[in-house]
């Protein structure tokens, strides 16, 4: 049979039901409520706390937007050099600002949290804007200093009255001693920017003399009187001369140009090389005696070339004087051979006057090299043979329209004229044959100026002497018949 399991009991049989246990120990001596009240004030902490932290995070994200707002406003008042103004302007921005952003904020416990950041915000936003307008008027009044000193100096150098230079000088050192006092500045600094001052003026003094006659001389009297080495080194003292020497010297020359004066470039270049401070230093040395030499070889070049210009320049004005005369004998001669000039004879010359100044002008291009008489060789035979050709075309064209002209092809061309005349009087005339006709005229020596000012073809002219001269054609071919 099988066994049955059987087990022993542990505990004592009881009538109780189950129950949660508590690790809660009442007091017998209180009451129910007296006991729980613990736990009614955690609850109330967890609260306050949560509702400090959320009201916290919306005032901190409203003192951003505010505080963001018056970083601009600074930035903008940042060059405003009157310390008073820019404080106004920014309170009455900055005001304007922090009621627009509060006024949809109906909690005052957050309110009093905004207004607290932004009082500490404000000494600080206050200090920058009074940082800021002195910095801006430290900036304008050291503009307007310069700007004032600049005038003086620019007043200074092109002036050689003694009266007025004292002055300029006198003004600039004044200006300077204001600007120290109104700021501050170091006696040491003060000190600089004067001797700087006198550094200019020195050097302004310098640019006037160089090049004049004895100015070497005035150059050095002027650096011993005002005790030159206090406040130029021998260094800028040497660059100073040069740039002076070297602007008056670029002045003298230029190639080509009549007036250069490359002797006295020469001479001045001599002097610089020669130059010598009153303490013994040479401005040749170093660097600059590199450059002076280079200076001298480019001026020495330079004057072979320009008075090959000059040279040049002098045979072609010679040559243009020459050729112009022969050319207008020629068409003179062509145009007005008998005193009567008939238009044929206009014609021919304009031609002719045309082919010669073109063919001098590829001439002069393709021949920069060629003497004065090789040119006026060229221009004697170009006029022969120009009279050569007139003569050719004269006596083929007279031929032509007396002996072998078709009498209807003269009569033909005599006609369409009439009807461009009459067409040209109705006002109908074709644009393109009345430019033809300008062209013509123009090419002929007809000439007036046009409604724009430019030249263009006297039509009527033009037509005045054309027309008989087509209608004595006519009847030099029907008296041929």
């Amino acid at each position: 049979m099988p066994t049955i399991p059987t087990f022993t009991a542990r505990g004592r049989p009881t009538a109780e039901s189950a129950s949660v246990v508590s690790n809660i120990k009442v007091n017998v001596n209180q009451s129910v409520a007296a006991a729980l009240r613990p736990l009614g004030k955690s609850a109330e902490d967890y609260y306050i706390k949560k509702r400090n932290t959320e009201e916290k995070l919306v005032a901190d994200k409203a003192l951003l937007e505010i505080q963001s707002e018056s970083d601009k406003i600074i930035y903008s008042l940042k060059d405003d050099v009157v310390e008073e103004d820019a404080i106004n302007n920014y309170k009455q921005k900055f005001t304007s600002i922090v009621n627009q952003k509060t006024s949809t904020i109906q909690n005052k416990r957050i309110k009093q949290l905004i207004a607290t950041g932004v009082d500490l915000d404000n000494s600080e936003n206050i200090y920058n804007i009074k940082k800021n307008s002195f910095i801006a008027l430290e900036k304008d009044s050291l503009t307007n200093v310069n700007n004032k000193i600049t005038s003086f100096m620019s007043k200074y150098a092109t002036t050689d009255d003694s009266r007025l230079k004292f002055i300029y000088k006198e003004n600039t050192k004044n200006t300077l001693k204001s600007y120290a006092k109104d700021f501050n500045l170091p006696k040491n600094v003060l000190d600089q920017k004067l001797k700087a001052a006198d550094r200019d003026f020195l050097l302004s003094d310098i640019n006037q003399f160089a090049g004049l006659a004895n100015g070497a001389e005035e150059i050095k009297n002027l650096d011993n009187s005002l005790k030159g080495t206090n406040f130029l080194n021998d260094g800028d003292f040497g660059v100073g001369v040069f740039n002076a020497y070297n602007a008056k010297i670029s002045e003298l020359t230029i190639k080509g140009d009549p007036n250069a004066d490359y002797d006295r470039a020469l001479e001045l270049s001599d002097e610089l090389e020669e130059f010598k401070r009153s303490n013994g230093y040479e401005v040749s040395t170093g660097d600059l005696s590199i450059k002076i030499d280079s200076l001298k070889q480019k001026v020495l070049t330079e004057k072979i070339q320009h008075d090959g210009l000059i040279q040049k320049q002098g045979d072609n004005k010679l040559f243009f004087g020459y050729s112009n005369d022969l050319r207008d004998a020629l068409v003179k001669d062509i145009a007005d051979p008998f005193g009567d000039p008939e238009l044929q004879d206009r014609i021919a010359s304009a031609e002719i006057e045309s082919e010669y100044n073109e063919t001098i002008k590829n001439y002069l291009i393709a021949n920069q090299d060629a003497s004065l008489p090789e040119k006026k060789d060229f221009s004697r035979s170009l006029i022969f043979s120009l009279r050569n050709i007139y003569e050719d075309r004269r006596i083929s064209n007279l031929n032509t329209s007396i002996l072998d002209q078709n009498q209807f092809d003269i009569q033909g061309e005599y006609q369409r004229v009439l009807n461009d005349i009459n067409l040209y009087a109705e006002g109908k005339l074709n644009e393109d044959v009345l430019k033809q006709y300008k062209t013509l005229a123009k090419l002929n020596g007809y000439i007036i100026k046009g409604e724009d000012g430019t030249k263009e073809g006297d039509f009527t002219s033009f037509i005045n002497e054309y027309l008989p001269l087509l209608k004595s054609q006519v009847s030099i071919t029907l008296t041929g018949q």
